[in-house]
Parts: C-alpha cells; structure tokens; sequence
C-alpha cells in the first residue's frame, strides 16, 4: 500500500500518506475500526484486519519499512539546477555505500541519463510501461557509479507524459520493490498534476531554486499548489469543508488573502473531525528546500524567507537545508556529461553538496561530517578516474545548411548542446 483513502464516522478522507496514517492513529483520529479503502479486494474494510497494513500499528514493522527512502525532487521553474543536483545527490549517497536508484520522472521530457553520460539509455521506462519487460528491476541500468543505478524516462513517447492519478499512485507502489536504500525521482520543471502528484507521493520532498526573484516566487506557489492539491485530495468527499477551502480562494494566483491558520479553524467549526485531519495533513506536510548556484552569503536569506513565508502563510514547516555556491565546474562538468560532485569533488559545490548530505540528508553531527566529507572526497576523487568522459564535439551531428539551425547554432555558440542533438538517434537508418 502507498498512499490511502479512509473512512472515518461514515466519510470519506484521502488519500493519505503512510507518514500521515500513523500520526492520526496516534493521536487518536483513526483506529484499528475505522476503514481503508483496499484497492485488490475492491472494498472498504476495517484496518485491524489487514494484513499488510501492520505497519500502521507495529512500530518494529514501520521502522523496517521505514529503511527505504523515496525523495522526490522538483523545482518550481525551470533552470534551477534540479536534474544536476539530483545526480549529484545520486554519487554522493552511493559514494558513502547505500545503494542507491535515480528515477528520471520527468516522463515528457527525460535527460537525466545525459548528465550521467548516457547518451542512448538501452531500455527506458517505455519498456516496462509497454509490457516488454516484467519488472522495473529489469530496466534499471547500471551507471559508471557502483551502487548507483539509473531508470531512464520515456522522452517523447505518447501516453506516458500525462498519466492518470491512480497510474502515478501505482507506479510509485511498484517503484519501492525495486532493491535500494534511496530512490530519487528527479521530477519535470513546473507545478503541474504530474509534478506535484510524484512529488506528494514520495516520502520526502526537496525543492531545489536559485535566489532569482522569479524563482523564489515560483518556488513558494509550488509549495502552495502542492498543499491545496493534498487537501483537496483528502476531502474532495466532503462538501462543507471544500466549500471552506473555495470560498477562500486559495488556489488562485497572487497574494494569500487567508492565513491557512484561519482556514484550519473555520474548518474545525465546521467539522470538528475533518479539522482534526486537516491539522494532521498540514503538520506531516515537510517540504524541504536547497538554494542552488548563490554568489554571495546574503542569497541565503532567499532560503529562510520561504521558510518563515510558509510558516505564516501556509502554517506547514518547511525545511531549509542550505544553499550550493555557484560554481563554474558545474558548468563544466555539465558540458562533459558528468556529475559535478564526481567531476570535481574539492569544488565549492560540491562541498556545499557533501556537507548537506552528511548533515541534513543522513543527520550526522559534525565532527562525524568531518570525518565522512573526508571518506567521500576520498571516495569520489577513486571513483572519478573510472568515470568515461564525453567530448560533444565528437558525438555532435555534422554541421551543414540543411540543418534548420545553420546560422544561429547555440553548439558553436558558447559551448551549449546541439539543439538538434537528442534527436540524432531518431533519424539514424
């Protein structure tokens, strides 16, 4: 089971994660008598009697489950540095010995394996979607990392760019059998259905932005989006608290005219029980937040006014984990199809990148983080003579007139990816 829908005094709620189930049965808002909605048998049935959802009231089993963690990354605009980021998280998490499978979620538009070096990824997730293989486990490539393996998104194929609620719901459930101490998703640009769906759907969520004002500003709405998509989810059944939550206009661009605070009482007076779960869903909802590519220490400051805006505004709790330097052999490492954590590992964001991970991501105190950035610079500068580099200008398609570019190539211009490269392999004979 992944995320649930539940019935509580004769009325619909959900669907919920299972970080949520458990703090409403602790606090005493849901019980072994209540009902789960069991998608298999088609049919309400009461929890206590289910057998896979133990983990709900065995606390040995929840902390066994718990071993896997499933992050969703994603950022509010385009441009920020998420796919880059998220592949550097990937090396630096398998690195220190976990092992580790990115998932290119990005299901329209999927380049994850190019920053990895991959060039033509020899099985997709089309393979599994189209039934040519029996698992996701099978479509797992292996990278030039050891421990870190690679499910590439299906670029550019019908009916795979916009898949309906209950497939994304499944395709997660079907992501946590596939062997891994962390599953990253690296998720498409923007806050749409498909986006915040995977990104709710995951056990933890990092937004990745740059201090620009206009991402910033995209980075908040997609939190925003992401908060009322999950309440009008869980009570899209419950007449009196959606027309709360309406009436308020929440959803709307602009500036918030209601505090969710102010939102979450009219609710209890409505319903003292769904304002009892919409309490619940705010407290388990934790964003967390990476400032990427800042220049001085006062883009910072970006970080902790999104964090102090959702805690007045939206009264959820987001978690600032810390900012990466911009850094030209990011840049670089880009250019060569390559990890910047991997490229070059004493770089400053990389450093940046490393004590995040230590800290915030695995929780070290700092003197352990001493010792590990240490183990993992040591790790990474081993691993980095056996990472194939990639000279594009090799791999580019041949310039001539009839390309529908001559003339104002971005390739020749600055350095940048052929536009017309990615399609190469399409056009082969």
């Amino acid at each position: 089971m992944s995320n649930l829908f539940v019935r509580v005094n004769e009325k619909q709620y959900g669907p919920f994660s299972r970080q949520e189930m458990r703090g409403m049965f602790r606090q005493g808002k849901f019980s072994a008598n209540d009902m789960i909605w069991h998608e298999e048998q088609d049919q309400w049935v009461e929890a206590g009697t289910l057998r896979d959802s133990t983990w709900l009231f065995d606390d040995e089993q929840s902390a066994q489950e718990s071993k896997q963690r499933v992050i969703a990354v994603a950022g509010g605009k385009g441009g920020v540095g998420k796919t880059v980021i998220t592949a550097s998280l990937g090396v630096g998490l398998a690195s220190l010995g976990y092992q580790v499978v990115m998932v290119d979620a990005d299901l329209g538009g999927a380049n994850l394996h190019t920053v990895m070096g991959i060039l033509e990824p020899v099985r997709t997730f089309f393979d599994y979607y189209s039934t040519q293989v029996d698992s996701l486990n099978d479509v797992v490539l292996e990278t030039p990392v050891k421990n870190l393996g690679l499910i590439s998104g299906a670029c550019g194929t019908l009916g795979l760019a916009n898949p309906k609620y209950y497939q994304k719901q499944k395709f997660i459930r079907e992501l946590r059998t596939v062997p891994s101490d962390f599953l990253l998703l690296d998720l498409g640009a923007g806050s749409s259905y498909n986006v915040i769906d995977f990104f709710l759907a995951a056990d933890e969520g990092i937004l990745v932005t740059n201090p620009e004002p206009m991402a910033v500003q995209e980075c908040f709405n997609f939190i925003k989006i992401c908060l009322m998509r999950k309440l009008k989810l869980a009570f899209k059944q419950h007449v009196k608290v959606m027309a709360v939550i309406d009436s308020d206009d929440l959803s709307r661009p602009g500036r918030i005219e209601t505090p969710m605070l102010q939102v979450l009482e009219k609710v209890r007076d409505a319903d003292p029980t769904a304002g009892g779960l919409m309490e619940e869903v705010l407290d388990a909802f934790h964003p967390r937040l990476i400032v990427n590519m800042i220049d001085n220490p006062e883009d910072e400051k970006e970080g902790w006014a999104i964090q102090t805006a959702a805690a007045e505004l939206l009264n959820i709790d987001v978690e600032f984990l810390g900012c990466v330097s911009a850094d030209q052999t990011v840049r670089q490492a880009v250019r060569e199809l390559r990890p910047f954590l991997l490229h070059n590992p004493k770089g400053k964001a990389a450093q940046d990148l490393a004590k995040l991970i230590n800290v915030k991501l695995l929780g070290k105190s700092n003197l352990k983080n001493f010792f590990d950035k240490r183990k993992l610079k040591k790790s990474l500068l081993n691993m980095q003579s056996g990472m194939p580099g990639t000279n594009l200008r090799e791999h580019a398609p041949i310039c001539s007139s009839k390309c529908f570019y001559w003339g104002d190539c971005d390739f020749q211009n600055g350095g940048q990816l052929c536009p017309v490269r990615h399609v190469e392999v399409m056009f082969k004979t």
